[in-house]
């Protein structure tokens, strides 16, 4: 089968190029051939003037200048190397097809994963099954991601996602509170499957993945907008100093860490098998944690606590999560037994592997 992908295939995040890969091996296993369709997302409910850091044009200048003067020129440099690594990967793998409303016809077309059905930035058509050019369009391991039913509700957007929903030929959903939601607006609860990342493991790359540099150190995998406030950075540097391990960024740049590294998606994934512990508040940086058996623990956030909690509970890994920043340590000190984890993830990509299968060969 021919099949497209809607998903976030623009952004300046490793973790949504590693599941769009993922997917697409995944499928190819299969022997369909996939790619992820272009389109334009909308913007409306970020305001009018954030829209033109996003829609760039001569509206843009003033905003990316204010990102100059407020972050300075190393963090600038870092960015735009890195917009250059995701574009190389991105061509490199031929995982981008073509602009949607160009294409004639596929035999299929999958939404998901990541926050394609979130609200937080606008309604995006596509995201909800709109004008695609197929008429088997499905959702897998889709997220609403910090949208409930009350934010459809408050956003004045219960026709427009139910009237997606109930056009889609199959739906699953990567957490408990997408479930939640397709179920209200639906009628129908939705399975519960595995982020492709995890459905996919990655495990042959991983096994193959040497040490990336000499030094011990402890990953901070967060946005380089987060876990820059001072005591956090005072508490993962004390750490380090104690444990004598440098700190290292891999994909977002951090100004006080000791290193601040420019990596693919796939080679990301050894910073995280070799490193001594792991610090994270990120869905996919838990997930590539898991997947590579690291030491790690996890501060949710508000724009994330549902998704993060969900996914660790299902590993039974809620000990990862810390509040305190005083003494996060104490999840890093807590053994996890990955034959338990491991033999979970196994369960649950069998399962999510069988519902990817009956979407495709109903």
């Amino acid at each position: 089968m021919n099949i497209g992908i809607i998903t976030h295939y623009d952004v300046h995040n490793h973790g949504a190029l590693l599941q769009l890969n993922a997917l697409i091996s995944c499928l190819k296993r299969q022997s369909h051939n996939a790619k992820a369709l272009q389109f334009d997302k909308n913007y409306d409910f970020l305001g009018h003037t954030l829209k033109s850091k996003y829609n760039i044009s001569i509206n843009s200048i003033p905003i990316y200048l204010g990102y100059l003067k407020e972050n300075g020129i190393a963090k600038t440099l870092y960015n735009i190397k890195k917009r250059k690594t995701l574009e190389r990967f991105k061509k490199e793998r031929n995982i981008i097809g073509d602009y949607y409303s160009e294409i004639s016809h596929l035999d299929a077309v999958i939404i998901g994963s990541d926050e394609v059905f979130a609200l937080h930035t606008g309604p995006t058509p596509v995201f909800f099954g709109y004008c695609l050019p197929s008429d088997n369009v499905y959702a897998y391991a889709a997220s609403f991601g910090p949208t409930t039913i009350g934010d459809v509700d408050r956003l004045h957007s219960r026709a427009f996602v139910k009237g997606g929903l109930d056009s889609m030929k199959y739906i699953t959903v990567r957490d408990k509170n997408s479930a939640e939601v397709v179920e209200a607006l639906t009628g129908k609860e939705p399975p519960i499957v595995d982020d492709p990342v995890l459905l996919y493991g990655y495990r042959e790359e991983i096994e193959n993945m040497g040490r990336p540099i000499d030094s011990d150190y402890i990953l901070v995998y967060a946005y380089d907008s987060r876990m820059n406030n001072p005591e956090e950075v005072k508490a993962i540097k004390d750490y380090a100093k104690r444990t004598g391990l440098k700190t290292l960024s891999p994909g977002f740049y951090h100004s006080w860490c000791d290193i601040n590294v420019n990596v693919d998606p796939i080679n990301l994934l050894s910073y995280f098998k070799h490193a001594k512990a792991v610090i994270t508040d990120t869905f996919h940086g838990s997930i590539m944690s898991i997947i590579t058996g690291a030491t790690f623990a996890v501060r949710t956030r508000e724009s994330n606590h549902l998704k993060l909690t969900n996914l660790l509970k299902e590993y039974g890994l809620t000990n990862r999560i810390f509040s305190d920043w005083s003494n996060f340590d104490a999840a890093l000190s807590q053994e996890i037994n990955y034959n338990a984890v491991n033999a979970e993830v196994e369960r649950r990509r069998a399962m999510s592997m069988a519902e990817l299968q009956k979407m495709l060969n109903p």
